[in-house]
């Protein structure tokens, strides 16, 4: 079984060992070693595992993956094979481990308040590259949080946070285990390892985490989803935190500049502005319908087709709006087909007295199809030439 350092110095970036046996990896070019002592943190809870290397002699070996099975024993995915027996001195990436105790750190300090102000139960972690989620099953089978929630459970954390709490790993006996006021049951009966920050969180886990709460840095919660029946809260922590921060003031002060309103004002600012561009699309439509609609009733587009004003007419693409808008006008007159076509778009329409199948003459010239009354689809300019000459041909039933 291998010797987990981890467990004692979470910060022991770098370790000397013996390679205890090997084989070959699940890819080509790769090879799993396990050792006597190892500070690599293997994936498990949610966590994801450590990167490094493992250096022999002059030959260097990337950590590309690390894993534990059920025997207690870490294999180590390497890109070098590594013979048994051989002396290793192995370097944690110290910056990657950092940032999961962070986020790790983070999500035992929310789940604690969500449990304590809320009453809701953490169901699992998922660490990803960029923010972290948990899954809370609450009361009453909610799986929602409200605005005033979330704030409260951000500086609830911040506050805890900013305190800079000690954190205490440790193995306890089973009779003081049972004395300790878990925040949930542990979900092993062996070797339960325990995790206390302060006063206000302690629970099982076998994870890496700070010395101290202040090492976490601080939280921000991204959104409060459904998510099975659950309410899936992402979050990010330390120093996601403070990029998120960056990102988000760097845009903020650019739309500020924009939109000449300060970022406390931005909210409004932006409504305002949607407003205003949604009424200038409204005219703007308004105008393209009725320049469209006088093109239609234009005489040079327009023909008699055995007492019906037969219309063909080719426009660039234009916004389906205008377009709906103008032909469904151009029909409510009496007596009137229409024949457009729009970039790259048909539409057959007829008034309500015109006994023409719009529906079926679309599909003989185009794809598409519709009512009889009014059909749309896809084709090229040439299709209404193709479907006056069926009109003109076989006529009007």
């Amino acid at each position: 079984m291998t010797e987990r350092l981890y467990y004692d110095d979470a910060y022991l970036w770098t370790f000397d060992a013996a390679v205890t046996a090997v084989k070959n990896g699940t890819r080509p070019g790769e090879w799993k070693v396990t050792l006597d002592r190892s500070a690599f943190y293997p994936t498990s809870g949610g966590q994801p595992f450590d990167t490094g290397t493992l250096a022999f002699g002059k030959v260097k070996a990337s950590v590309t993956e690390v894993e534990a099975d059920s025997d207690g024993e870490v294999w180590h995915t390497v890109d070098k094979e590594i013979p048994a027996g051989t002396a290793v001195h192995g370097e944690i990436d110290g910056e990657r481990r950092t940032d999961h105790m962070e986020q790790h750190g983070g999500e035992h300090m929310l789940a604690g308040a969500i449990w304590e102000k809320l009453g809701g139960t953490t169901i699992g972690l998922h660490l990803g590259q960029t923010d972290s989620s948990i899954d809370v099953s609450m009361p009453e089978e909610r799986t929602h949080l409200t605005e005033e929630e979330i704030i409260l459970l951000e500086d609830t954390v911040n506050a805890r946070i900013r305190l800079d709490a000690p954190i205490r790993c440790w193995f306890p006996e089973k009779e003081e285990l049972k004395k300790l006021p878990l925040r949930k049951a542990p979900t092993v009966s062996e070797h339960v390892r325990i995790v206390a920050m302060g006063d206000f969180e302690m629970v099982a886990c076998g994870g890496t985490h700070p010395s101290s709460t202040g090492r976490i840095g601080s939280i921000k919660i991204i959104s409060a989803v459904p998510a099975k029946g659950k309410v899936r809260v992402s979050f990010v922590c330390g120093g996601r935190a403070a990029k998120l921060f960056q990102t988000y003031m760097h845009y903020a002060d650019k739309a500020g500049a924009a939109l000449s309103s300060p970022v406390d004002k931005l909210s409004r600012a932006a409504s305002e502005l949607k407003s205003r561009l949604a009424d200038a699309e409204k005219r703007a439509n308004r105008l393209e319908s009725r320049e469209l609609l006088n093109r239609m009733e234009e005489s040079g587009n327009t023909e008699d087709l055995k007492g019906i004003t037969l219309c063909t007419l080719q426009i660039p693409e234009t916004d389906g709006r205008a377009v709906n808008a103008a032909v469904s006008e151009y029909i409510s007159g009496k007596g009137r087909a229409l024949l457009l076509c729009a970039g790259e778009r048909l539409t057959f329409a007829r008034s309500a007295d015109v006994n023409i199948d719009m529906n079926a003459l679309i599909k003989r010239v185009g794809r598409g199809g519709g009512r009889p009354d009014m059909a749309s689809g896809a084709g090229v300019p040439e299709c209404i030439g193709v479907a006056r000459k069926i009109l003109m041909t076989e006529g009007v039933s």
